[in-house]
């Protein structure tokens, strides 16, 4: 009888242990979508016009870990206080000021591009905690490059985001996506 139940005891053990896994796993797979599904969104409504000081479209690695996005869209979000047209979107993958166990937190901002407001005033919200890490890519040209400057380039044909979420090396999931920007010709 022992017997019988050790190893009953060990066969819920190892099911209950692989069914936290999978919830923990399904967890960061919805962030990782859901994330993908803003991005995308907002990077596929980017208005954006070199001569126009008011609209921007940059890309950047701060260092070796932190990234920065910033870009214009008609892509505003319905709770926002911008409430429709044009929204400044910036993104800032900075450490983790709550939660240092947590890694790398993505923060970002939104406000109206006709408002006249500093990006402090305009506040980051906290989007999507532990991070291990964020990469961005721009494709143009036939080639991949790091960073992106709208204002010397114009808009990139691709923007590849590869994300990795979770704090442990062994039990981080990686992503990664590509996103189209459409090309809109102004007269």
């Amino acid at each position: 009888l022992a017997i019988l139940l050790t190893s009953v005891y060990g066969i819920f053990a190892s099911v209950s242990m692989t069914r936290e896994r999978l919830d923990a796993d399904s967890a960061e797979y919805h962030r990782a979508r859901v994330l993908f599904d803003r991005l995308g969104r907002e990077l596929r409504g980017v208005y954006f016009q070199p001569r126009d000081k008011a609209l921007t479209f940059t890309g950047k690695a701060v260092d070796d870990r932190l990234v920065e996005l910033e870009l214009t869209t008609t892509a505003v979000s319905p709770l926002s206080q911008t409430g429709s047209g044009i929204a400044k979107v910036h993104y800032l993958l900075v450490e983790d000021q709550e939660d240092a166990a947590t890694g790398l937190v993505l923060m970002r901002s939104e406000h109206s591009v006709h408002e006249s407001t500093d990006e402090e005033a305009a506040g980051m919200m906290r989007l999507v905690p532990g991070i291990a890490s964020m990469t961005l890519r721009f494709y143009a040209d036939g080639q991949w490059q790091t960073a992106w400057d709208g204002r010397t380039s114009g808009l990139p044909e691709l923007v590849e985001i590869a994300l990795q979420l979770g704090t442990d090396e062994e039990e981080s999931i990686d992503f990664i996506s590509a996103f189209e920007i459409p090309m809109v010709t102004t007269q």
